[in-house]
């Protein structure tokens, strides 16, 4: 099936070209078909040879009569017969068009033109003259021979029935002679009264072959042209069909041929099988525009489909980064004007605003852009740090808030690869390190050596390419240089993609419909970042015991409980496992929350894989509206699939631990559900009283919770700061969706 839409992908991009063929040529065809002069048609029909008079014709009469036929056919359409038409018709000089069949015996002259006068007067002339070449033709000394011949064929009849009697009277004579010499003179007379009546009969045939009324070569005229009334063409249905047919070929022929002569990128497949199965780790559709006619930033534009192909991004390389933290990202592109500046730009913005504290370093020391997109000066900037005794703090500055920090490149270098290559450089990035929590850096394209160079410092890169602009020979190209430099990969983001871009137009239809701007444009909320307790301690509010492994909380209800908390370090890498059950987990959230379809399916879907993910049996997800009242429940548990009434959904807000999470906006792990009193007990809790752990995580939209994701695990201490860590790069996903819903 891929294969196939592989061979008909031309005529799915090309269809506008195609159909815009079909609609031109069919349109001017119609055009100039509807204003072409209409044509009549007049037919003469001749008969050759005798077949046709003859009662009892032969097969050597039909077989002449054909014959003689295609003789006068080609006869026709001589020359000879041409002058001898025009002269008499008045010595016209054109003659219309005209064509001259044959079937068996039959002739048959056809004349086409504008005027059916001129038509059928052409087709009698052609007649005519046809029948002027046959031997059977009329003239004044014919027909004086005609004369005569008939006045001999009727003595020589009247001379052989004489003949006849006389013979008859003869041999009735015979019967009465009794004479020997006699009966020798009658029979001398009777034998020369037969040779007489003989040499009659032959004079008699002979002249009336001559006479023609049983000749094989003669012609006559069987049906003469009628004056025509009905026009036989021009037939303007015909023409504009074979038109459109012809203009559709030659624009799918074109389609093909533009398609060959492109060596650009243009999907997903053909990047996969360029880069030897790269994944693509984001969609970013096009930026609108400011008022001063640049491209808007995730700032400016924070509920944009724009917007939320960068927060797609952000969480793709969050999960990236489940085995290693990823603290120095490295923006490149594959040619010049793929857009890697704007893509470094948006990525910092959209990942400050996760809660994280970012650097934005240009490190395009032959043509900086960030300084001219935010319009700062570009001064004391990263080449100062070679060339002055500066620390890294002295030039950058804050941009839109104190989580973003921007160094621009400063006064360009004559030596840039050797800069940026040199140990100084490694000691900027570990400098910015301990300043802020990720290093973006946006690089020369990676044809240019700075960005080769740079690849060997950073903890991944990040290639940007342009769907229809970017190039699959240089792709293959930078691959190898690639692989080579040793970089570390981490994907490909797909760059300004657009409704006229086929390949992506249901994803850019599905982020267009889904997210709308609003008149109040606020700042998405701060989430913690999964696995940095200095993110999660304002959500936590409460005291980290000097192992980091619990801290007591204030007493709920008069009752003191106890909550797990994160560590300042991961004891040990997640494992390769959970690696991997976290990237597909995030690809198949990404492809539901692009999808169309209600809040309550749309929530169990979700449910559904989280509970998946982690090993849970049961759980739920619940939606809050503006002022705090559940609008939407669903709840799965034994396998089975429920929707909450309001009343169950209240009761666990207000009681539960869901209302707790909505309370205080922080995610909880309950180790032992039957020891805390945040967990609301059912009956088959009292039943059971089975030790039970639970996992919480609020989601957030426009500095307010807009839902609850629990889990639960029919054992004790199941979840662990990997489920915390993983649900909360889940809630950062999926918040921003349930948000537009509750809205």
């Amino acid at each position: 099936m891929n294969e196939f839409r592989g061979y008909i992908a031309p005529i799915l991009r090309w269809w506008w070209l195609i159909f815009l063929s079909c609609v031109i040529s069919g349109v001017a065809s119609y055009y100039v078909a509807a204003r072409l002069p209409k044509v009549f048609e007049a037919s003469a029909m001749l008969v050759v040879g005798s077949a046709g008079t003859n009662p009892n014709p032969s097969p050597i009469e039909f077989g002449v009569g054909s014959s003689l036929a295609q003789y006068y056919q080609r006869l026709a359409q001589g020359s000879m017969i041409q002058n001898r038409v025009r002269s008499a018709l008045g010595g016209i000089e054109i003659l219309p068009e005209y064509s001259v069949s044959t079937a068996d015996n039959l002739l048959e002259i056809s004349v086409t033109d504008t005027s059916p006068e001129l038509a059928q007067a052409v087709a009698l002339a052609f007649a005519n003259e046809i029948i002027n070449q046959s031997p059977t033709a009329t003239s004044e000394d014919a027909e004086q021979r005609r004369q005569f011949i008939e006045n001999q064929l009727e003595q020589l009849q009247v001379d052989i029935v004489a003949t006849d009697a006389e013979i008859a009277q003869l041999r009735e004579e015979l019967t009465t002679l009794e004479s020997a010499v006699e009966i020798e003179r009658v029979n001398a007379e009777i034998v020369a009264q037969q040779q007489k009546r003989t040499s009659l009969q032959a004079n008699y045939t002979e002249l009336l072959s001559g006479l023609g009324e049983s000749s094989l070569n003669q012609i006559r005229l069987l049906q003469p042209p009628g004056l025509p009334t009905v026009p036989v063409g021009p037939n303007i249905l015909l023409i504009v069909a074979a038109t459109i047919l012809g203009g559709a070929l030659i624009s799918t022929g074109a389609a093909y041929l533009i398609e060959y002569l492109d060596d650009t990128l243009k999907s997903d497949d053909d990047l996969a099988a360029l880069t030897g199965g790269l994944s693509v780790i984001g969609h970013i559709v096009d930026l609108e525009k400011t008022k001063e006619g640049g491209p808007a930033n995730v700032f400016d534009k924070p509920r944009s489909p724009a917007a939320e192909s960068f927060r797609s991004l952000r969480t793709n390389l969050e999960f990236a980064a489940v085995e290693r933290p990823l603290r120095t990202i490295l923006v490149t592109s594959a040619a010049a004007e793929d857009g890697k500046s704007t893509v470094a730009l948006n990525l910092a913005l959209s990942l400050s605003q996760s809660g994280k504290r970012v650097a934005l370093v240009d490190a395009d020391l032959r043509k900086p852009t960030i300084h001219a997109v935010l319009n700062v000066p570009n001064t004391d900037g990263l080449t100062d740090l070679f060339r002055k005794p500066l620390h890294v703090s002295d030039v950058v500055r804050a941009w839109k808030n104190e989580r973003v920090m921007v160094m621009t490149s400063g006064e360009l270098p004559p030596n840039p690869t050797e800069l940026l290559g040199s140990r100084r450089m490694e000691q900027i990035l570990l400098a910015l390190r301990e300043m802020v929590d990720v290093v973006v850096i946006d690089s020369t394209p990676f044809f240019i050596s700075d960005a080769w160079v740079l690849a060997n410092k950073v903890d991944g890169v990040v290639w940007v390419s342009r769907p229809g602009h970017t190039r699959k020979g240089t792709l293959r190209g930078l691959m190898a240089q690639a692989r080579r430099s040793g970089a570390n990969l981490l994907g490909v983001v797909l760059n300004r993609l657009s409704k006229s871009n086929s390949a992506y137009a249901t994803r850019y239809s599905y982020l267009s419909h889904y997210y709308g701007e609003t008149p109040k444009q606020l700042e998405a909320p701060i989430v913690p970042e999964p696995g940095a307790v200095g993110a999660l301690q304002p959500l936590l509010r409460g005291k980290q015991r000097e192992d980091g492994a619990v801290a007591t909380e204030p007493a709920v209800n008069g009752t003191s409980h106890r909550v797990e908390v994160l560590a300042p370090l991961p004891p040990e890498p997640p494992t390769t496992e959970r690696g991997k059950v976290s990237l597909d987990l995030l690809y198949a959230l990404s492809y539901e929350l692009a999808s169309q379809m209600d809040l309550n399916e749309l929530m169990q879907r979700i449910l559904k894989m989280t509970l998946e993910s982690v090993g849970a049996a049961s759980g739920s997800m619940i939606a809050i509206d503006a002022r705090g009242e559940p609008i939407e429940g669903v709840m799965i548990y034994d396998g089975r699939t429920y929707s909450q009434d309001a009343t169950q959904l209240k009761d666990v807000v207000s009681r539960g631990l869901a209302g707790w999470v909505i309370e205080n906006r922080r995610p909880v792990v309950l180790s032992n559900t039957s020891e805390d009193p945040r967990w609301l007990k059912r009956s088959w809790d009292e039943e059971t009283r089975e030790p039970r752990s639970a996992i919480s995580v609020p989601l957030m939209a426009d500095d307010r919770v807009v839902g609850v994701l629990t889990l639960v695990h029919p054992q004790a201490n199941h979840f662990t700061r990997d489920d915390l860590s993983l649900l909360t790069a889940i809630a950062v996903g999926i918040s921003f969706n349930s948000g537009a819903y509750a809205n």
